[in-house]
């Protein structure tokens, strides 16, 4: 970058060889260059530019009114009758000439500054003053007089224009690194959704086989029962083809297949099997369609994971997800569903189904070897109210504030990963609903679902 020293020299030598090539003045001489804190002259005329944009500054040309008027050749003294008109002459020649001079020598300013605008001369007569801003000054010695050269730069205005274009680059590069770390935070927000989705799909599949082995088991005992009912009916069978025999042979044999028929019949218990035979058939068909009911309500999730934004009835919604986590509940404990007509309701199923199963698997948690969880659904004149209360050991103030926050955890490790309840929380607020608990130790806990009826899934 040069110095004022620099510009000002470059401006000297550019006037001098101008002023000799349009009206042949030539000069004898081109003095060092002066720093000054303004431009300081007592010279009676003055033309000037002024040029902007990275920078702020200002060439000037300052001379005797007579010295103008010798370089633009008018010889005639200048009196109160023609100063007038030769005015005139003099700010039009020398405004062009300055336009010229300025063209050239500002080349040099643009290599360090490249974005200037300059605007129109301007010209005055008789004194004037100056602010304080940096200028370089030199002395042109021509046949027609002495004529200074002043270069003036607002180095404050140069600072501000530099930190302005720095500033403007940082935030550039802050908003870049801003979207990066929001589309990163974006990714690792989906990715924690998804762990804590794939948490609740582990505690579904553990519930889902539960609840499939138990109707599997009876089914399985009932089959190896009716297989070993099924060889004691075929062994009276036989017997009773052999009692056909005898009576088509018309023999007397079949008194006695009749007694040993009788005989093998109390042995087999054939009244009791028979009747038991219905039984089972009873309990075996109760345990496909329990089966059935369990695969449908997978059918339904899977289907609801799918679905997106879209009309769905929250009772089935709570429902399916409270059959598949029934099983979490321990022996002792008693789960209530108090489910009143509901509206249908625009919205995610498979996330609203995601919430209750967050809520309901914390509830059963919180109740310990025995208690109860109750799961109510009421609808208002504009929203779908749903509460999930238990009656576990409740919530301090101390942790109740946190609840929401993403990793916060009451439980013990290996119990909960911190995410649901925060998840929970995204998935409310999208539905344009909220979400509130409320809770006292001792006393167990109460979270209570609200979304508006008229929903739209929200961008937040």
């Amino acid at each position: 970058m040069s110095s004022i020293t620099d510009y000002t020299r470059t401006f000297g030598k550019v006037a001098a060889q101008t002023l000799l090539d349009m009206f042949g003045v030539p000069t004898d001489v081109l003095s060092d260059v002066e720093e000054t804190v303004s431009v300081e002259t007592s010279r009676s005329f003055i033309v000037s530019l002024y040029y902007t944009g990275t920078v702020y500054g200002e060439y000037l040309l300052a001379m005797d009114e007579e010295t103008a008027a010798r370089i633009i050749e008018i010889d005639e003294p200048i009196t109160d009758e023609n100063r007038h008109e030769v005015r005139d002459q003099i700010c039009d020649a020398l405004s062009e000439t300055l336009n010229t001079i300025v063209g050239e020598a500002i080349v040099h300013v643009q290599e360090s500054y490249p974005k200037l605008t300059l605007t129109a001369p301007r010209v005055f007569f008789g004194q004037i003053r100056y602010p304080h801003f940096k200028t370089g000054r030199a002395f042109l010695e021509t046949a027609a007089g002495t004529i200074e050269c002043h270069f003036c730069l607002d180095l404050m205005r140069l600072d501000l224009a530099t930190s302005y274009e720095e500033a403007v680059q940082t935030l550039v590069t802050v908003n870049s690194q801003l979207k990066e770390a929001n589309r990163h935070l974006a990714e690792q927000q989906a990715q924690l959704v998804l762990t804590e989705k794939m948490a609740s799909v582990g505690i579904l599949a553990s519930g889902v086989a539960h609840e499939i082995n138990n109707p599997l088991f009876f089914v399985d005992a009932n089959i190896a029962t009716m297989g070993d009912y099924l060889t004691a009916i075929d062994s009276m069978l036989v017997l009773y083809e052999k009692l056909c025999d005898s009576l088509q042979a018309n023999g007397s044999d079949w008194i006695n297949e009749l007694d040993t028929i009788r005989k093998e019949s109390e042995v087999q218990d054939i009244a009791f099997v028979m009747e038991d035979t219905k039984t089972l058939m009873t309990e075996t068909r109760e345990g496909i369609d329990r089966i059935k009911t369990i695969v449908q309500s997978l059918k339904d999730f899977s289907q609801a994971e799918r679905a997106g934004m879209a009309e769905a009835d929250v009772n089935v919604i709570a429902s399916n997800t409270c059959r598949l986590i029934a099983c979490e509940l321990p022996p002792a404990c008693r789960f209530e569903q108090n489910l009143s007509e509901l509206p249908k309701l625009i919205c995610n199923a498979a996330e609203i189904g995601q919430v209750l199963s967050s809520v309901i698997i914390n509830a059963v948690q919180a109740i310990g070897d025995e208690g109860q969880v109750t799961l109510n659904s009421e609808s208002t004149d504009s929203d779908i109210v749903l509460t999930v209360t238990d009656t576990g050991e409740g919530i301090s103030d101390e942790h109740i504030d946190h609840v929401f926050e993403p990793f916060y955890s009451t439980k013990t490790e290996g119990q909960g990963s911190g995410l649901g309840l925060s998840i929970a929380y995204g998935i409310i607020k999208k539905h344009n609903g909220s979400i509130t608990i409320s809770s006292k130790p001792e006393q167990g806990t109460k979270v209570t679902i609200t979304i508006p009826v008229a929903n739209q899934l929200s961008s937040v």
